[in-house]
């Protein structure tokens, strides 16, 4: 009986020592593996989970550089890495108020998708059916209701492209430095010109513009309108919506008129001067005898 449990026990140990040798050859296997292979080789490894290129040519363009103002961005930038891009991820400075802009208004480079602002200094585009985007791509998007800095300086935005996991493909990367710049004593005093703009949001309907493709005429409220003939001349532009042709007209103290030759479609802004300079009559006794004699006469005087 004790010689078939020494047998049974000798059997045990040197199952085990096999178990051991298998182990420690396996391990000396790896490790002379990664002695053998090259340091470049070993990172070239990692380099995919650890590491981002950098984007390049990252450029911030706004249409309107003066502090504490709403305007619409330019960006653009240009891919390092081929990639299934689903998310870019912009950064602003602190000072910048992003919380609005949450209707891209045009792209390129970039599959169709919709803006998230999950801080007031953070935008992200969501792209709707992300795809692989070659490496060199320029994208650029157009965002609009982005608030300029409160404070005068040169600014850079902070963006990164991730996939659909998500991980980081290129960025972050900041983009060369652009100005925003204080109203000073060298600008146009709002005593003669002031230029305004409204947009399609809850401030822009109060004040009467509320575009909706159908309507043509828009009575528009503003305090800066004396109602006084010919004391302002106001100059209106359309932009973002249908492109149609507008003009504007005084009406009452307080208020003028829009009206387009064509209804200006959803989320088209309004953009008008006020000016407040006086009229300069051009008058000439020298002119008006040739006039009179031309066969254009009563077209140029409107009879």
């Amino acid at each position: 009986m004790n010689s078939i449990k020494s047998v049974d026990l000798g059997r045990k140990k040197k199952n085990a020592s096999k178990r051991i040798f298998k182990t420690s050859f396996t391990l000396l296997l790896i490790v002379f593996a990664f002695t053998m292979s090259s340091p470049s080789s070993f990172f070239q490894i990692l380099k995919p989970a650890m590491a981002a290129e950098s984007l390049a040519s990252v450029t911030i363009m706004p249409t309107n550089n003066i502090v504490n103002t709403r305007t619409t961005y330019d960006i653009f930038f240009k891919t390092a890495t081929t990639g299934t891009i689903k998310i870019i991820n912009m950064t602003f400075p602190s000072g910048f108020d992003v919380s609005a802009a949450t209707k891209p208004i045009e792209r390129t480079g970039i599959g169709s998708g919709s803006l998230s602002a999950p801080s007031s200094t953070t935008l992200i585009y969501n792209v709707s059916n992300p795809v692989s985007v070659p490496a060199g791509t320029t994208i650029r998007l157009e965002i609009g209701r982005i608030v300029n800095s409160n404070t005068a300086g040169n600014f850079r935005v902070s963006i990164a492209t991730e996939n659909t996991i998500p991980t980081i493909i290129d960025g972050p990367t900041k983009s060369f430095s652009f100005p925003i710049k204080g109203v000073t004593g060298n600008d146009v005093s709002p005593d003669f010109m002031i230029r305004k703009t409204l947009y399609d949001d809850d401030a822009g309907n109060a004040y009467g513009w509320d575009p909706d493709a159908s309507t043509t005429a828009y009575a528009i409220s503003d305090s800066d309108i004396s109602g006084v003939f010919n004391s302002e001349f106001v100059s209106v532009m359309i932009r973002n919506g249908n492109p149609v042709f507008c003009t504007a007209a005084g009406a009452d103290a307080g208020l003028f008129v829009v009206y387009c030759n064509s209804a200006p479609g959803d989320s088209a802004e309004l953009h008008y001067v006020i000016t407040k300079l006086p009229a300069h009559v051009v008058k000439s006794t020298s002119s008006s005898s040739s006039m009179a004699s031309s066969p254009f006469a009563s077209l140029q005087t409107g009879h």
